[in-house]
């Protein structure tokens, strides 16, 4: 049934196959959005008002998204504004908790705001840090969805469009095991050369 040349069947592989693959890259901005990053220096203070949970299933992955409301305080001037950030940057178990922040004017991944200023959250990790667990994310997520991607879109050939196309990447199965048979002959004559160089050392000490 697997092997099937049915069209349907073909069909349906694939699509299980990209759906394999949709998992595989959201679970890298899974992975990533749990390392917030964080400032040195905090120069606002929050004050949540109210949260949404946009989740299962969102631009930051699997689970939970808080969407939260909050009136920003700053430090130096005393300028109060209300604005809503998602990405989990505040909780419902903050609402009417002072929350400190760092704010600026720029892009960033977690702001929706219309008024283009940023936020990035007082606890965390470094950017370092950050970079590093999302290029080593990306690496391991990487190359299985790749992988799979193209597994998919293979299984969406006929059988015999399959085997060609196997052929050309790994060869036919006569090229195989004469390959197969060549590596065992090379491992087969390096045993025999060890074996050799050991008998030598062998007379040389007697």
């Amino acid at each position: 049934m697997l092997k099937s040349d049915n069209l349907a069947v073909r069909l349906g592989k694939m699509i299980a196959g990209f759906i394999v693959v949709a998992v595989l890259v959201m679970l890298w901005p899974t992975i990533v959005f749990s390392f917030p990053t964080m400032k040195d220096k905090p120069n606002a203070t929050a004050d949540v008002k109210s949260c949404e949970d946009t989740g299962p299933v969102t631009r930051r992955g699997f689970g939970h998204n808080w969407n939260c409301v909050a009136t920003i305080r700053d430090d130096e001037t005393g300028q109060t504004w209300t604005t809503s950030i998602d990405m989990n940057f505040f909780t419902p178990d903050e609402i009417g908790e002072p929350q400190r922040l760092t704010w600026g004017y720029g892009g960033g991944r977690g702001n929706i705001n219309t008024d283009k200023r940023t936020y990035t959250q007082a606890e965390g990790f470094s950017s370092g840090t950050v970079t590093m667990i999302s290029i080593v994310a990306a690496g391991v997520l990487g190359i299985p969805a790749l992988w799979m991607f193209s597994k998919s879109v293979v299984w969406s050939f006929s059988q015999a469009e399959q085997r060609k196309f196997w052929e050309k990447i790994h060869g036919s199965p006569e090229e195989r095991a004469a390959k197969k048979k060549k590596d065992q002959e090379f491992w087969d004559q390096m045993r025999r050369n060890r074996e050799q160089r050991k008998q030598a050392r062998q007379q040389r000490k007697g």
